[in-house]
């Protein structure tokens, strides 16, 4: 990689050992709002009405596993960092910003649908009344959901392992990699056997799809680019700009084969391409598709990703009646409607209720 010259030039070459300072000194990775943003409109395409021959279109499920490996990546080298820094993890510190992030919204997002289904007598009010409990308590991953509300299934899944985690990260600093590889090779196990063989069958339908092997790839990858000897042989292989631009585009080639099932080792195969894709956005800021990624609405929308997640079911609801009253039945106006309400709903959000539990947040950072 060079670095630029006084006069604007590229001129010399940075050695491995800067670049990994550069890396550890980077506090936002400025492309990783663009790659939400990317994820949370798949996820809404996924649930809108709107597809077509191709074979990727039917696959917007998989922006969930995209927001996976950033979150992996990115709370663990934050963790990672506080180490370093501190010498240790406080984990009431993290597990403090974690809830006040995530569980206002959630909550006031799960108890005003419950409420109002039920005032309303809607036809959803006893599904949402079913699967508000999990919501709830983070186990919506684990137990049938029937609502609206069963988009909670991946927060679940993510609270759960942000539950276990940091404790090893904290108490098995030495053991952490072989325990988080042996992780990875039992949620597989799960998953393949119940695609290949159609044993545990007892199994909750994430864990015999999804898992939580995204997740752990993007903490694998945070520990990969923590460490400078694994960083620098990354680095050997991941050294221009057109590593994001390939990666992309083998993911989009991955998800355009014509299959209808993806499961067991084929969505493990694009799970690591996508790992290999936010790898090599955080790796080197001037990569081949920054200035797409970095593109002002993009990381808008990536900014208030969650908040569009939360929402966008509902949002779905409210589009799809309105423009119905319309006459208005294309799929394509569904989804845009759906998108650019939601949007705006988590906006408001984010300016008028979330802010003010990120600022309680930022006292647990240290």
């Amino acid at each position: 990689m060079m670095i630029a010259g006084k006069d604007g030039h590229e001129s010399i070459a940075a050695s491995p050992s800067l670049m990994h300072q550069q890396y550890l000194n980077t506090r936002t990775f400025g492309s990783l709002d663009g790659i939400r943003a990317l994820s949370i409109i798949a996820v809404v395409w996924h649930h809108s009405p709107a597809r077509n021959d191709w074979a990727a279109s039917t696959k917007g499920f998989l922006g969930v596993d995209l927001f996976f490996v950033i979150s992996g990546f990115l709370i663990v080298t934050l963790l990672l960092r506080e180490r370093d820094r501190r010498g240790t993890i406080d984990l009431g510190a993290f597990y403090a910003r974690r809830s006040l992030r995530i569980i206002p919204l959630n909550y006031a997002m799960i108890l005003a649908l419950w409420a109002v289904t039920a005032w309303t007598n809607s036809s959803q009010a006893a599904a949402i009344a079913h699967d508000a409990p999990y919501a709830l308590t983070y186990t919506a991953n684990l137990f049938p959901t029937i609502s609206m509300l069963s988009i909670c299934w991946s927060l679940a899944a993510e609270e759960q392992f942000y539950l276990a985690w940091p404790l090893i990260e904290r108490w098995f600093r030495r053991q952490a990699l072989i325990m988080l590889v042996l992780f990875i090779a039992a949620s597989l196990v799960v998953s393949c056997g119940y695609q290949y063989f159609g044993y545990w069958g007892w199994t909750p339908k994430m864990l015999q799809q999804t898992t939580f092997v995204p997740i752990a790839l993007g903490v694998l990858g945070a520990h990969l680019l923590h460490n400078p000897k694994s960083f620098a042989r990354i680095q050997n292989f991941i050294t221009g700009k057109w590593v994001t631009p390939t990666a992309l585009l083998t993911i989009t080639a991955a998800i355009s084969i014509p299959v209808d099932d993806i499961g067991g080792l084929p969505r493990l195969g694009i799970q690591l391409l996508m790992a290999w894709f936010v790898v090599g956005c955080v790796c080197r800021e001037d990569h081949g598709l920054r200035g797409i990624l970095s593109n002002r609405t993009l990381s808008r929308i990536g900014t208030v990703s969650y908040g569009i997640y939360l929402f966008h079911m509902i949002g779905l609801h409210v589009s799809t009646v309105a423009l119905g009253r319309l006459g208005i039945t294309q799929p394509v106006a569904i989804f845009t409607a759906t998108l650019l309400l939601t949007w705006l709903l988590a906006e408001a959000s984010f300016r008028t209720f979330e802010r003010f539990f990120l600022r309680l947040k930022n006292r647990w950072s240290r």
